[in-house]
């Protein structure tokens, strides 16, 4: 095995080479090929504005069809330079696994096992490093900056001082990210177990759980609409009759529900406080299909010998899903969990959409957002301030990060064992 290792160095290096010189060739050569297709868009773009008479100027729709057209060309092409990528770089190491060990298939196959998981896990590795990486820590960098470029703890400071326009705001974001991260996963988490299992033990279990299933299919914006207008406060808006003006009242269906009339004209999702459980429910009905697809898959992976062995030895439901079945899904369920609890951080739609932007709903996301509209602690540090906000963004996916790795690592260790 030792003998093959300046092979299999060679053969990435090679494949290396190969794949940093000419797919960069290959994709600036595409580039250029189909320049025109932009200014052949912009031209449709003033045939049709001709023949509709759209009000827009020439200016602005040549511009708009040529970024369109860019904007189609750079996603064929770089499909095509992926499939390029895997089936050039498979070519070369399968060509010269044979080349270089001609007389022995498992030779070749070693070769070939050794650098094909790169191959596919190389380009991920990449776009990590250069989108994710480099970014986290030119942000931490900025965080720690003045304006003017001297290093300075002053942002973090500014956050946590109790005098500071920023404060408040920044600890109620903290208490409502914490709020979200706990009762979102849990809840998709809870009603999806649920759904999974009751939908399974009757015949029409397809039917119900393909209508939960469809939020997800449902934008966060498209979400916030449709549930602004169940939560909608009451309204008096006059329209004219035949005899004379009518009053309408406009009231969402949750509060016509509730017997609230028009003078209760506050939309629930803005109640102080308990408006946070409004918004995170709407994040919920959207995810709980999620939760429950997946544990639907795993409850039927569950082994049959296991489940009757239960059913002889007299257990009934409840000792069959929490000692039987739910701890042979305890992975799945870490998973769905992460899942979640990474969604639940990046939420930034649903609140942004319902204008729900004040103190007491603001979320960490929402709040670099009102950071950079309307703070400000001297010059140009609003940037860095803003940045302060994203490492404490950040920092809140730590735990996170170290309970996964660890979980993982046991596991590695118990199938060792």
């Amino acid at each position: 095995m030792r003998s093959l290792k300046p092979v299999i160095a060679s053969n990435g290096l090679a494949i290396l080479l190969t794949v940093v010189i000419l797919l960069p060739v290959v994709a600036i050569t595409a580039f250029i090929a189909t320049g025109p297709l932009d200014d052949a868009l912009a031209q449709l773009g003033l045939s049709l504005r001709e023949t509709y008479g759209w009000t827009l100027s020439e200016f602005d729709t040549q511009q708009r069809f040529a970024k369109i057209g860019f904007a189609i060309r750079s996603v064929i092409i770089a499909v095509g330079i992926s499939f390029l990528y895997f089936s050039i770089s498979n070519w070369l190491n399968m060509g010269l696994a044979r080349f270089r060990s001609p007389d022995s298939l498992g030779r070749q196959s070693t070769i070939i096992e050794a650098i094909q998981p790169w191959i596919f896990v190389g380009p991920a590795l990449v776009l990590l490093l250069l989108f994710l990486l480099v970014p986290a820590f030119s942000t931490l960098k900025i965080s720690f900056q003045e304006s003017d470029g001297a290093w300075s703890a002053r942002n973090y400071a500014f956050l946590w001082d109790p005098d500071a326009l920023g404060y408040l705001q920044f600890r109620l974001a903290m208490r409502n990210s914490l709020m979200w991260l706990i009762l979102v996963p849990t809840a998709c988490i809870s009603l999806g177990l649920l759904i999974a299992v009751l939908a399974d033990s009757v015949k029409w279990g397809i039917f119900a759980k393909t209508l939960i299933f469809v939020p997800l299919a449902i934008s966060f914006v498209g979400a916030a609409v449709i549930w602004r207008n169940i939560f909608a406060g009451g309204g008096i808006q006059p329209q004219e009759t035949i005899n004379g003006l009518t009053p309408s009242y406009q009231i969402g269906l949750l509060k016509a529900l509730l017997g609230h009339g028009a003078e209760y004209n506050e939309p629930l999702y803005n109640l102080k406080f308990w408006g946070n459980f409004f918004l995170m429910w709407i994040l919920v009905w959207v995810q709980t299909g999620f939760a429950m697809v997946i544990f639907s898959a795993a409850l039927r992976g569950v082994p049959e010998d296991t489940i009757e062995a239960a059913t002889i030895d007299g257990a009934n439901p409840f000792q069959m899903f929490f000692r039987i079945k739910l701890p042979q899904i305890y992975s799945t369920v870490l998973v769905v969990w992460t899942t979640l609890v990474i969604l639940v951080l990046k939420v930034f739609d649903i609140p942004y959409a319902l204008s729900a932007n004040d103190d007491d709903k603001l979320l960490l996301a929402t709040m670099m957002e009102n950071a950079r509209n309307n703070w400000s602690i001297g010059g140009d540090n609003v940037d860095n301030l803003f940045a302060a906000i994203a490492v404490m963004l950040m920092l809140t996916v730590v735990p996170n990060m170290i309970f996964n790795a660890w979980r993982i690592r046991r596991e590695q260790k118990e199938m060792g064992h």
